[in-house]
């Protein structure tokens, strides 16, 4: 019978030493695109152990017999122990895998930035709930590390999709990442976008989602500006009909500008601050086209009003006093 024991611990010994140099602790390439050969050396452990458990079985009846307490054969139970383990921490790569598989080909502009964010921190947390000897695996670390970029990666996605990215920020990124890529294409993917590296770009992003929205806000300003002058009646003139007293010949009158000059004021202070902008450079013609407008618009509204008034003075002169047209029959001919 000690002979059998003897036998049997050292075939426990070989298993454990078998396990620790073949077990899936680590991760190679293949194994990174393909967890089939991991899980299956898994399943042979298994196999192993419960076979020998089942010997081990066997084996009490003959202990019982001669009165020999029980054997407890820890390597066995570590294996066991560490395989279940194992198990656990690739079912979780197959999950995310699984996942991967279906965000990869994704268009960049379709992504669900926020689903995908939730789904991977769902799959972060299941790795913090890990055993501490797990966290010593290669395994785990190699997850743990994947996740972790895919988490932080996340917001510079957003960034780049934001409203205010144009040509020239994407020209500038690609720049960065000295890759060519066209982001409206089909083939522009979540895979492709972390072909990039984006993690390793995250200062330039920042700088450049931070200069485009800036940029936006002088866009939509100058389309409000372009807006109010073509479209708002805003900056309609208020022009009444009136008669002359002399004669009801009937004229036009502007009645106010005060809203124009309103508007004048609002708009001149607001280009002035893009002429100063750092970002003026990316909106110098439209900005010299509408400060140069509104220059004209006051110039002319000025000469309209002066204009007008010189007009309601005369016309007092000389259709209001008949004498004085007598006294001035050239000037009058003149008005006239």
């Amino acid at each position: 019978m000690d002979n059998i024991i003897e036998d049997f611990k050292k075939e426990v010994a070989e298993n454990k030493k078998n396990f620790n140099n073949l077990a899936p602790y680590n991760i190679d390439k293949l194994q990174e695109r393909d967890n089939h050969r991991a899980l299956e050396k898994l399943r042979e452990f298994q196999t192993i152990c419960k076979e020998l458990r089942h010997r081990e079985e066997e084996m009490k009846f003959g202990l019982d017999i001669f009165s020999f307490d029980p054997i407890h054969y820890k390597d066995l139970t570590l294996v066991e122990k560490e395989n279940e383990m194992l198990k656990d921490i690739w079912a979780v790569k197959q999950d995310w895998d699984n996942q991967w598989a279906a965000w990869k080909d994704i268009r960049f502009k379709d992504l669900d930035v926020e689903m995908m964010e939730e789904a991977a921190e769902d799959i972060q947390y299941k790795l913090t709930q890990k055993d501490k000897e797990v966290k010593a695996w290669p395994i785990f670390e190699f997850l743990r590390t994947k996740i972790k970029t895919f988490i932080e990666t996340m917001p510079l996605i957003t960034d780049l999709r934001d409203e205010s990215m144009r040509d020239r920020h994407w020209k500038d990124l690609r720049y960065e990442v000295k890759e060519d890529f066209n982001e409206n294409s089909d083939s522009f993917n979540l895979e492709r976008i972390f072909e990039l590296n984006l993690l390793n770009h995250q200062e330039k992003i920042g700088e450049l989602t931070y200069n485009a929205q800036k940029q936006l806000k002088i866009e939509k300003a100058l389309q409000e500006i372009k807006r109010m002058w073509e479209e708002d009646p805003a900056t309609n003139l208020d022009i009444i009909q009136e008669r002359s007293k002399a004669d009801n010949e009937q004229y036009y009158k502007v009645q106010q500008v005060e809203n124009i000059i309103s508007l004048i004021e609002d708009h001149s202070v607001q280009l002035s601050g893009m002429k100063s902008s750092p970002y003026y450079k990316q909106f110098d013609e439209k900005i010299d086209f509408w400060e140069n407008n509104i220059a004209n618009i006051t110039e002319t509204l000025e000469l309209l009003i002066q204009v007008q008034g010189k007009w309601q003075y005369l016309e007092s002169i000389f259709r209001g006093q008949p004498d004085i047209q007598m006294q001035m029959p050239g000037e009058e001919a003149m008005f006239r």
